[in-house]
C-alpha cells in the first residue's frame, strides 16, 4: 500500500522539480519516473516494516511489565483473633519477585499454490509473544489457631480455589515452616510463623488483576467448640449478677 501510494507521490514531485526530465547515456528519464521509483523505494521498506516480505518473519510482542509492584503489607498493623466466621483481609507477610513465562505462538507461513513457473510462493510469518505473569507470596489472616478458611475473593470476586495451587496453615504453636517458602528462602532462613494463620499462593496468575496482585478477603472460620475448656461462667439471666 505505501509503495504505490509513494509512487504516485514520488511521479507528481518528480515530474514538477524535472519537467524536462535527465539524459543517461544517450536515454532520456522524466523527472516522474524518476520520482516514482524513489517513492517505490521508500514505500517498499515501509511496507516491509510493517507486513513482512514473502516468506520472512514478523515479531509482534505483548505487554510486559517493566516494574514489579505488590499489594502493600502495613508494618506494625494489628492481626485480628478470629472467633466463629468472620470475612477479613490480610496482611501480605512473605513475597518473592514475580515469575514471568513467555507464550510464542506463529500464524501465516506455509508453502503456497504453483505459479506459472512451477515454483511455489511461501507467506510470511509473523511470531506473536505474550507475556504471563505468575506471584508467590503469603498472606497472615488471623492470630492463633483457626479450623479453616473458606471462600476466597479477589477484588471483590469469588476465586476457584480448586483452580490454583495454596496452603492454608492454621496457626498452631507447633506448625510447619511451608514447603514454598523453605524452597524459595531455603530451610534455614524461613519462618514458620507460629502462632499466626496465614495462606501461601503457589503460582497464583495474575493476568485477570491486571498483572497486580489483587486485593483480597478471606472467609475464616475457629470453632468455638475448643473454648469449652476456658470457660468458667455464664450469664443465665444478663444484669441480675448471677452466673
Amino acid at each position: 500500500m505505501a509503495t504505490l501510494a509513494l509512487a504516485a507521490v514520488g511521479a507528481a514531485v518528480g515530474g514538477a522539480l524535472l519537467p524536462t526530465g535527465i539524459s543517461v547515456l544517450g536515454a532520456a528519464i522524466s523527472g516522474a519516473t524518476i520520482g516514482a521509483q524513489v517513492g517505490s523505494l521508500a514505500g517498499s521498506f515501509i511496507d516491509q516494516a510493517l507486513f513482512g516480505g514473502s516468506g520472512q518473519t514478523h515479531q509482534v510482542e505483548g505487554p510486559r511489565l517493566s516494574e514489579l509492584q505488590l499489594t502493600a503489607s502495613t508494618e506494625g498493623a494489628p492481626i485480628p483473633r478470629v472467633y466463629g466466621r468472620v470475612r477479613l483481609g490480610g496482611q501480605v507477610i512473605w513475597a518473592t519477585d514475580f515469575e514471568e513465562k513467555v507464550i510464542t505462538s506463529t500464524s501465516g507461513g506455509g508453502g503456497g499454490g504453483k505459479g506459472f513457473g512451477g515454483g511455489g510462493s511461501s507467506q510470511s510469518q509473523v511470531v506473536t509473544k505474550e507475556y504471563r505473569y505468575f506471584a508467590n507470596f503469603a498472606v497472615a489472616v488471623a492470630e492463633g489457631e483457626i479450623s479453616n478458611i473458606g471462600r476466597v475473593w479477589a477484588d471483590g470476586r469469588e476465586i476457584d480455589l480448586s483452580q490454583i495451587t495454596y496452603h492454608v496453615h492454621k496457626g498452631t504453636e507447633t506448625q510447619l515452616v511451608d514447603t514454598l517458602i523453605s524452597a524459595k528462602q531455603g530451610a534455614d532462613n524461613a519462618p514458620a510463623y507460629r502462632g499466626t494463620a496465614y495462606i501461601v499462593f503457589q503460582a497464583l496468575p495474575l493476568a485477570d488483576f491486571g498483572n497486580r496482585l489483587p486485593q483480597l478477603s478471606f472467609e475464616v472460620y475457629r470453632s468455638v467448640a475448643s473454648l469449652s475448656n476456658e470457660i468458667r461462667s455464664v450469664v443465665m439471666i444478663p444484669g441480675s449478677g448471677e452466673f
